[in-house]
């Protein structure tokens, strides 16, 4: 059966399904069709490109949210790339969320607009539940921009009804 997928980065897919990050942040809002559907998530080919400096990586705040066994995960590296790991529900969208994962932006919303100074665009905070990370990853998935659509194997789907 046919499934939406989106590719994230790691670690931060790996965080994802695993339900510690509960925010994706994106420069584009989650087109509201998907809010409140379950989405695959896809490990890209490519580390996040800060990972080789952890200070950059994650806030003070985000790491302290790692357990210490999740912090020697990231700190190996040995996750998945180019793999469909797991999944996770959409369930709002949201600019400057309370969060930890939130990255904030400046501006103001008024009604169901962002106001934002000049020359800025806001970082919508993409609102997670219901993590679910494949106790084995469907591996060498080549990845795509924006939503996608992938023919998930049928031993899988029973994943998925959680």
């Amino acid at each position: 059966m046919k499934h939406k997928v989106l590719s994230v980065k790691q670690p931060w897919s790996h965080l994802i399904c695993s339900g510690i990050k509960d925010i994706e942040n994106r420069t584009w809002k989650c087109p509201q069709k998907y809010i409140g559907e379950r989405v695959l998530i896809h490990a890209g080919a490519q580390w996040d490109g800060r990972h080789r400096n952890m200070a950059h990586l994650f806030t003070i705040k985000q790491w302290g949210a790692l357990s210490p066994s999740m912090q020697v995960v990231m700190a190996h590296g040995n996750l998945p790339t180019s793999a469909i790991i797991g999944s996770v529900r959409f369930v709002d969208c949201v600019v400057n969320h309370p969060g930890v994962w939130a990255e904030k932006s400046n501006g103001v919303m008024v009604g169901h607009t962002f106001v934002y100074k000049s020359n800025e665009k806001p970082i919508w905070n993409w609102v997670l539940a219901n993590p679910i990370l494949f106790d084995k990853p469907i591996l060498n998935v080549k990845g795509k921009l924006g939503f996608w659509d992938y023919d998930l194997p049928e031993e899988y789907e029973k994943l998925l009804k959680l």
